[in-house]
């Protein structure tokens, strides 16, 4: 239905004339008859009595009224909210993300944005590289973080660079290990670690460290529950990999730098060629635009 029309009909209803109508709505007055008497003809009824000398609503004519009322008050309800989408003043930034990642590196770059567009909301799901690259893929998420190194997916992916990270050795802070400047690889075999479940990069590079030495620390715990792993090394279960931000900001953490020293790049990501929200994109373009921390 041609919402014109009944903005046409809404008038000449209200004020009980056609010419008025026509005078109101800047239009010619026979203009305004073929648009009613079109409207009459989609609903196969008469609107108006013509009859007298002030044009009077048929029963179906009133019916119509409140009903047409309420359609354009929607689609003008809908209009100021897709402009507010437009302008950013509300709507979902959705993210996801390792939870190392997300605990101790996104909450600055996040609290900053949503400081900026303060009718924005987040939602930050937690998930490893792997699945976060695949999901972008599937298109099941619009935005994630994930690594640019050893990934069979970069051309798929438009990436914008966030941090460079030096991988360390974390351990408690009364482990035996606790003040040496760094650790080998070689010193892991046979040593007790709680470490991440496969699909984690940070895993999957200890997992080529390893292999590429013949090393074969003891696994004492695999989880992809941060908080469990650092409690289980802060009591001594085991060391775990985790990068140099953590243990930095980790109490009794210590975090100590592998040899040969390994650094993770992580980054903002989409699926190349995909158009995703204007909140998303809005703080994709913006990421881009904060010098990412690399060079640590």
């Amino acid at each position: 239905m041609d919402l014109r029309k009944l903005e046409i009909f809404i008038a000449v209803a209200q004020l009980k004339s056609f010419s008025q109508a026509a005078l109101t709505l800047h239009m010619a007055q026979p203009a305004v008859s073929i648009a009613v008497r079109k409207l009459e003809e989609s609903l196969n009824t008469y609107l108006f009595d013509r009859s007298g000398r002030k044009v009077e609503l048929t029963a179906e004519g009133h019916n119509l009224l409140g009903r047409a009322q309420h359609i354009l008050a929607e689609v003008e309800d809908l209009g100021r909210s897709v402009g507010a989408m437009n302008d950013l003043l509300q709507g979902e930034l959705g993210i996801a993300c390792p939870s190392m990642l997300a605990t101790y590196f996104l909450p600055e770059l996040l609290s900053e944005f949503l400081t900026t567009h303060p009718g924005l909301k987040a939602s930050v799901t937690q998930a490893g590289t792997t699945r976060v690259e695949q999901m972008l893929l599937d298109d099941e998420i619009e935005l994630g973080v994930t690594t640019f190194q050893d990934s069979p997916n970069l051309a798929d992916l438009e990436l914008v660079p966030l941090l460079k990270e030096q991988m360390v050795l974390c351990v408690s802070s009364d482990h035996l290990w606790s003040q040496r400047r760094r650790i080998n690889i070689s010193d892991l075999q046979d040593s007790p670690m709680v470490v991440y479940e496969s699909g984690y990069f940070i895993r999957s590079k200890l997992d080529q460290l390893c292999a590429e030495r013949a090393v074969q620390p003891d696994f004492r715990m695999q989880s992809n529950f941060l908080p469990l792993l650092l409690k289980m090394v802060k009591q001594g279960t085991g060391s775990t990999v985790g990068l140099k931000i953590m243990s930095d900001e980790e109490p009794g953490i210590v975090g100590i730098p592998l040899s040969p020293r390994t650094d993770v790049s992580m980054a903002l990501a989409k699926r190349r060629g995909r158009t995703i929200s204007r909140a998303n994109q809005a703080f994709l373009d913006w990421a881009a635009t904060i010098p990412d921390e690399g060079n640590k």
